[in-house]
């Protein structure tokens, strides 16, 4: 399939396109001839998705079988909630070789999905971010955070430890993050106090950003 990347140019890498039917399933299927012509004999078992809103690695689990396709499992989720892909809208995958993907996301009008300017990066050398829409779990009592798995592990190492987060005013809160039996990275204490000075509720989204090895940057954008 040929996309115009601007001004005529037309777009002439390998790509597929999905139909989002059921947002909230942790896997995507693989067109079993985009596999097989593209993908197959590199043996490899790991994908990285790159989107608007941030990129990430996820699993590439191969079904045996005639006909049999691949998924995209163990952080598409991940990539489909920070990207807020809904029914209806479908996404265009573009291979980069080497097991790498752009991916445009369009509404059910056919038109491409636009993200508030918040959800961009600040520049093309921009730090390491991800994005976070707000839900219910994220405020109040025993509030917490989870990190997206996929940028925790190209990012973060896999222990206890503390980070500074910093908002768009310059005012610094020390939290912790903790390190799950289930494999999660996870803001724990200091992350209520965050919430509450920032005055977050349900439907806000947050734009981390990586900036030092034990900080990051906060964009907020209110719903």
């Amino acid at each position: 399939m040929e996309r115009e990347n601007g001004w005529g140019s037309p777009d002439t890498r390998p790509s597929f396109y999905k139909f989002m039917q059921f947002p909230h399933l942790d896997q995507l299927e693989i067109p079993s001839h985009f596999f097989n012509e593209h993908l197959a004999s590199d043996g490899i078992r790991r994908v990285r998705l790159r989107g608007p809103c941030g990129s990430g690695e996820a699993k590439l689990q191969r079904c045996h079988g005639e006909g049999s396709a691949a998924h995209i499992v163990q952080g598409w989720l991940d990539f489909a909630k920070t990207h807020c892909i809904g029914k209806g809208e479908f996404m265009l995958f573009f291979y980069n070789g080497s097991m790498s993907f752009d991916v445009r996301i369009y509404r059910p009008n056919g038109c491409l999905k636009k993200y508030p300017q918040e959800f961009a990066p600040s520049s093309p050398s921009s730090f390491p971010f991800f994005r976070h829409q707000i839900y219910k779990h994220n405020v109040g009592e025993k509030c917490t955070l989870m990190i997206p798995m996929p940028f925790a592990r190209m990012h973060l190492p896999f222990c206890k430890q503390t980070m500074m987060l910093k908002d768009s005013d310059g005012i610094s809160w020390l939290i912790n993050i903790v390190a799950t039996s289930a494999g999660r990275l996870v803001m724990s204490a200091g992350w209520k106090a965050f919430a509450d000075a920032r005055s977050l509720k349900k439907g806000d989204a947050c734009i981390f950003e990586l900036v030092d090895q034990n900080l990051m940057h906060v964009r907020i954008l209110r719903s």
